[in-house]
């Protein structure tokens, strides 16, 4: 049986791992961009990078579809060891990689190969993670200790931007061309350590009898389509939303606004401190208000101010754009510390696995890990510097109506197992 402290950790480290990589990756693309491919100018490398950031995660459906089945036939637990083991080594085999100009067109094709493992494994991670406590919590406390899964991004995304901004305060760029980019991948080394010693505090439980067993993949998506349509709208905003802030802004005001690279992540980092603490405010507040009124404030307050926050970001001031970061922060917080109890809630304990893994899975490929992309490539086509905020505008209106016809009743919410 789980405790409530093993449940703060799984909640806490498991996903620290796959989004530190995640984030270190997306700081670095400018980077990766410039080893690993032919040379270019800096925006062509920041777009190469972020091609093989978005291809690696196609990945990520495949390797969703097979956990989220492993983990209505075979146990949540089971599954979630088995992608936290499979994700680590390619992580660290990034950091020994050959560049460009030592093997050619090799060197982009071993990175790709390890990122589309990588994708494959970490298809499952977060989405198991958020079902298993989903599951194994108590009803009073089952808020709280969803809303620790997603704190879990942000604080993988905060160690990754510390170690980013360390790399570029100590050292300068030609150092870090040359050999220093491989430091942050040589980190996941201890990390990965660290997760192995944290998977003895995954115990599995029984699988509801009426698993999904013996359907196919099509019969099982049609039995989830109704709630997997309100799902994976609002994922869709939220995925948006925290790619924008926390994986691509550093990127904007380097490359577009002119920001030196160490203001750029200093403001990053000082973000994602405070959406670890707007997180974890969500999920006490979705204890006292419900998950489903706060989800449709955090989306109404973001299509009203969007566009003036964005705005805000133009002045060019160090000040304005971190307090700009921070009321972002507070907005995005506001939804995404409440996902998984969201999309939890939304499927019976028979599918729950499948149906978590899809519809996290589904935004993520197809929008946040393009969205870097796909906002680079239209800004740099069109100049218009406002173009993120009509994205972002874009997808809180879509999924607005999923909210508004979110009810205080969700399918088979379990007891707890504590």
């Amino acid at each position: 049986m789980n405790t409530t402290r093993d449940l703060l950790k799984i909640g806490l480290v498991a996903n620290l791992f796959e989004w530190y990589e995640f984030g270190i990756y997306g700081y670095l693309a400018g980077i990766v961009g410039q080893i690993f491919f032919s040379p270019g100018d800096s925006i062509s490398s920041l777009i190469q990078g972020f091609a093989v950031f978005a291809i690696g995660y196609l990945a990520r459906l495949l390797g969703s579809i097979f956990f989220g089945f492993a983990g209505d036939w075979a146990g949540r637990g089971r599954a979630l060891k088995i992608s936290l083991i499979m994700m680590a080594a390619p992580t660290v085999l990034i950091g020994f990689l050959p560049t460009y100009n030592t093997v050619g067109v090799l060197a982009p094709v071993l990175l790709l190969v390890l990122r589309l493992v990588q994708g494959f494994a970490m298809g499952g991670e977060l989405p198991l993670n958020g079902c298993y406590v989903f599951e194994a919590s108590p009803a009073h406390h089952r808020s709280v200790l969803c809303s620790m899964v997603m704190v879990s991004i942000a604080l993988g995304m905060l160690l990754a931007s510390l170690v980013a901004n360390l790399l570029f305060w100590y050292f300068d760029r030609e150092t870090i061309v040359q050999w220093a980019w491989r430091l942050p991948f040589l980190l996941s080394i201890p990390l990965t350590f660290f997760i192995i010693a944290m998977r003895r505090a995954i115990h599995d439980f029984p699988v509801p009898s009426t698993k999904l067993e013996g359907r196919s993949i099509a019969t099982s998506c049609a039995v989830l389509k109704k709630p997997m349509l309100t799902a994976v709208s609002i994922m869709s905003f939220a995925t948006v939303f925290g790619f924008v802030l926390t994986i691509w802004l550093p990127s904007y005001l380097n490359h577009f606004l002119n920001y030196p690279p160490r203001l750029a992540q200093l403001t990053n980092t000082l973000t994602l401190i405070a959406l670890v603490v707007f997180k974890l405010a969500s999920g006490y507040m979705a204890h006292r208000l419900g998950y489903q009124r706060l989800v449709k404030i955090g989306l109404i307050m973001t299509i009203l101010f969007i566009f003036p926050l964005w705005f805000r970001l133009q002045t060019l001031s160090f000040s304005h754009a971190l307090m700009t970061q921070l009321l972002m922060a507070l907005l995005a917080g506001s939804v995404s510390g409440i996902l998984m109890e969201i999309l939890a809630s939304q499927f019976p304990s028979s599918g729950r696995s499948l149906g978590m893994n899809l519809a996290y899975t589904l935004p993520t490929v197809l929008l946040g890990s393009t969205s870097p992309l796909i906002l680079t490539l239209m800004i740099n086509k069109t100049g218009l510097l406002l173009f993120p905020a009509f994205y972002i505008l874009f997808f809180g209106l879509l999924a607005l109506p999923g909210a508004l016809s979110l009810s205080a009743k969700s399918p088979e919410f379990p007891a707890g197992r504590l």
